[in-house]
């Protein structure tokens, strides 16, 4: 139980939690928590055993602990009926039952239980009954439901999976507790996700898939009982050449004997079974000929179906009046292109001219700023200060030589006459 209840372990709190419930009114909270900490751990236990059918009995002595029992479960069960997450295993098998029934039988089964309800109320009932958790019993449900559909098809050529009881029982088999194994089969029959048939003493069950057709209609019938009957000729055949191969054996024996009369009765009883096999064999054939003719005619069906439909469907998208809407349709969306297609055009036009303007006012700017460049690079050519100036590749020896002819005599300074009056002035005379 810790692996389902980490508190298990913890005494002051289970003894807490196994006393009887206080008044709701007095303390609200602890009352809601009580009662939530049992529904989710029988929900835990359910759900983990695969436990879906239990009454308030075994669920004591489940979660019995060191000597003591729960005390509040019967407020727990009744709590989690009222809530939805339990409910009473007769109740939902009625429930769903009458989801299938027609107006008249559900009346019907409205006042049968109306009757029951009244002599339950007048004898009363120690017994409280059983009850299911929802969530694991739909969980439950849907998984054995998806195992059933992996089955091998009885009729291979029906839409529906048609399998045998004994493919039920052992898909069944994977939940451990008996009970549970067979309320659930009551569950799915009840909720006509199976349909069971018998004939020949052998039970059939058809799954319903998503499919309109809950019953085992005459179609199905028909055509298990037709299987059996080709199964039931191929065990006698398999039966006539045992006792076949048996007489001929005894017809050896006898002729090596030399018991030539017990070998004539012998291979009399052999002509008989011979002829007796070759009926049975032509009835076996005839059989399935049918059979195939059966499937193929139910191939035929469902194409037909699915060319009905079809055809319905096309009939609701497609009129005569979308002829003459598409043709009109077509012809203004021809003029709209041609005539977005002239708008482009003279867009375009008008952006090339645009274009060229510019253009050509660009190339008048830089011809003239080459102009200017032009009349500042060219100098008059007797300037030559500025030519020696500029030219960076003079030769050093003329530069030489004209400083050798330089007159060292016009180098001296020139002392301007204002400063020699001033001199004579500071003299004394």
């Amino acid at each position: 139980m810790e692996e389902l209840c980490a508190e298990w372990g913890d005494d002051a709190r289970m003894n807490a939690l196994f006393a009887p419930l206080r008044n709701k009114n007095v303390n609200p909270e602890s009352w809601h928590s009580k009662i939530q900490f049992w529904l989710n751990i029988i929900e835990k236990w359910s759900e983990h055993h695969t436990v879906l059918i239990f009454d308030i009995g075994l669920l004591k002595k489940i979660f019995s602990r060191k000597g003591k029992s729960v005390q509040c479960l019967e407020d727990v069960i009744k709590e989690g009926v009222s809530t939805g997450r339990f409910a009473s295993s007769d109740g939902h098998l009625q429930g769903l039952d009458s989801a299938h029934q027609s107006w008249g039988t559900w009346m019907l089964g409205l006042g049968t239980g109306a009757v029951k309800s009244v002599g339950s109320k007048l004898i009363g009932s120690s017994n409280p009954g059983t009850f299911t958790v929802i969530k694991t019993l739909n969980c439950t449900k849907e998984n054995v439901l998806s195992d059933l559909l992996l089955e091998e098809n009885y009729i291979e050529c029906r839409h529906d999976v048609i399998i045998r009881e004994e493919q039920v029982k052992r898909v069944l088999k994977s939940i451990q507790d008996e009970k549970s194994r067979d309320y659930l089969l009551q569950v799915l029959l009840a909720d006509r996700k199976l349909v069971k048939f018998s004939t020949n003493n052998k039970n059939f069950y058809k799954i319903i898939h998503n499919s309109k057709n809950k019953q085992f209609d005459e179609i199905d019938q028909g055509l298990v009982r037709l299987k059996l009957s080709i199964q039931h000729l191929g065990d006698k055949i398999k039966d006539q050449e045992e006792k076949q191969e048996k007489e001929k054996e005894n017809v050896k024996k006898w002729l090596k004997e030399g018991k030539r009369n017990s070998a004539k009765t012998c291979l009399k009883r052999l002509k008989r079974l011979e002829g007796s096999l070759s009926k049975l064999m032509d009835q076996q054939a005839s059989l399935e000929h049918l059979f195939l003719e059966l499937q193929s005619a139910e191939n035929n069906k469902i194409l037909m179906e699915a060319y009905e439909t079809g055809l319905a469907t096309m009939k609701t998208m497609v009129s005569p009046e979308m002829l003459e809407k598409s043709e009109n349709t077509m012809f203004e969306l021809a003029e709209l292109i041609d005539v977005n297609k002239e708008i482009s055009e003279s867009l375009a036009t008008q952006q090339v001219e645009s274009e060229n303007e510019s253009l050509d006012e660009e190339l008048e700017n830089l011809i003239k700023d080459m102009e200017k460049e032009t009349e500042k690079i060219k100098k008059p050519a007797d300037d030559k200060s500025t030519e020696d100036v500029r030219t960076p590749d003079c030769n050093i020896d003329a530069a030489l030589s004209q400083l050798d002819a330089l007159n060292l005599d016009d180098l001296d300074p020139l002392i301007p006459t204002k400063i020699a009056r001033k001199e004579a002035e500071i003299m004394p005379s």
